[in-house]
């Protein structure tokens, strides 16, 4: 990176970080998570609208030269890295092994219902998706319904955070059950991208996809949870322990997230099991510094930058998108309300958990970015799956308050 691309790299990081802290602050004002107000400052400063009233200004600003893109990606993959190791320190274990049957079920119907209803709209209404099964077989319609059925964990965690939900009942289901979404989605796409598409050929074969990720998970609440705690015991003895405390967490962070990103998962999950193998251990200072760092810097630059890769305004399908929306929100809400029922969840709760499944934000973004960029899907497809995304994470906080304070 040149001497003027790092002066505009480091320029438009301090705008960003101010729209994000100003666009939160005001959402806050009016009752909305201040995750919806970054998303919605995100896309004010994106090619969606200042990029349509003043490229030139934006092109500047945001800067879309090589250099610049990937550092800025690196930076805010970072940001979302640490995010979720964050939200793993939050989750109770014990409370989730409490709810394990509701955590099943709504995990099991918030997947399939979706996932059926994508698929299944791509084989009825060929015309609408521009698919044609002699040339695109099963690939287009295996990853609709993928897509549609996958959750956005960073969003769906903010989202809690931001409600002061991510310790409660519905919170703890909503985040585990995103967890395993998240998880069962990113092997789907990595055995259609291993099976159908060329360039997927050299990823890691998908079973051993699967049991790197079973073993990660079934590491991080047993022999994990040990571990950590004996870091901290280990730590608290040594004089610059929080120092030392804090480098070996992040170093362990970045490696179990290299090891997710290998197995053909989204690094962050590697990042949240981390966190997970931490959440047993007593809350303690040496989480604080970071927790701070990451709450007030990385986590509103990560969801504020979403919208600078988004132009919703190009190749915009109206029927589509309302298509697209309709039937992952009918597919999710309705799948995970029915899965929650059937675990004697009351309908308000599971309605208030439905909406908060519903969410596929950022992890919806970098999904089909990655298939737009592998073919499978086309510049129109994209658009609606990126809207899709977006209109579904602003929609998920204000709608999870609706239920919740309506009468059961």
């Amino acid at each position: 990176m040149c001497h003027a691309d790092l002066i505009i790299f480091i320029f438009s990081f301090s705008i960003l970080l101010l729209v994000a802290i100003f666009s939160g602050r005001l959402a806050h004002k009016f009752g909305m998570p201040k995750i919806i107000g970054e998303l919605i400052g995100g896309i004010v400063f994106g090619p969606t609208i200042m990029g349509t009233f003043f490229p030139e200004a934006q092109n500047w600003l945001f800067s879309y030269s090589s250099p610049i893109i990937v550092s800025r990606d690196v930076l805010l993959k970072f940001g979302a890295i640490l995010l979720l190791f964050i939200v793993g320190l939050e989750v109770n274990l014990s409370k989730v092994k409490e709810l394990k049957k509701t955590i099943l079920w709504t995990s099991l119907f918030g997947s399939a219902f979706p996932f059926v209803l994508g698929a299944s709209s791509v084989f009825l209404f060929p015309k609408i998706w521009d698919y044609v099964p002699s040339e695109n077989g099963l690939l287009l319609p295996l990853f609709i319904g993928t897509a549609l059925s996958i959750s956005a964990l960073p969003v769906i965690a903010r989202i809690l955070m931001d409600m002061g939900m991510l310790k409660s009942k519905v919170g703890s289901i909503i985040l585990a059950t995103a967890t395993i979404d998240d998880i069962v989605g990113w092997i789907l796409f990595a055995v259609l991208t291993a099976y159908f598409v060329p360039s997927g050929a050299g990823h890691m074969n998908p079973l051993i996809t699967v049991g790197v990720v079973l073993a990660m998970f079934f590491f991080a609440i047993t022999y994990g949870n040990r571990l950590t705690g004996k870091l901290v015991a280990w730590c608290e003895k040594r004089t610059d322990g929080d120092n030392l405390f804090l480098g070996v967490t992040v170093a362990l962070v970045l490696a179990s997230s290299a090891l997710a990103e290998r197995s053909g998962i989204h690094a962050v999950l590697g990042a949240f099991l981390v966190g997970l193998a931490f959440s047993n251990c007593e809350p303690h200072k040496m989480h604080d510094s970071l927790r701070k760092v990451v709450m007030s810097v990385f986590s509103p630059l990560y969801f504020v930058s979403v919208g600078l890769g988004v132009n919703l305004a190009k190749n915009f399908d109206l029927s589509l998108v309302l298509i697209v929306i309709a039937i992952a929100t009918i597919g999710k809400v309705g799948g995970v309300w029915l899965g929650a029922r059937i675990s004697k969840l009351n309908s308000r709760e599971s309605l208030a958990v439905g909406f908060g499944m519903n969410a596929r934000g950022a992890v919806g973004v970098i999904l089909v970015t990655s298939a737009y960029q592998a073919k499978i899907i086309d510049e129109r497809v994209f658009v609606a799956l990126l809207v899709m995304a977006i209109v579904t994470s602003l929609i998920s906080g204000p709608m999870m308050k609706k239920a919740l304070a309506a009468k059961s």
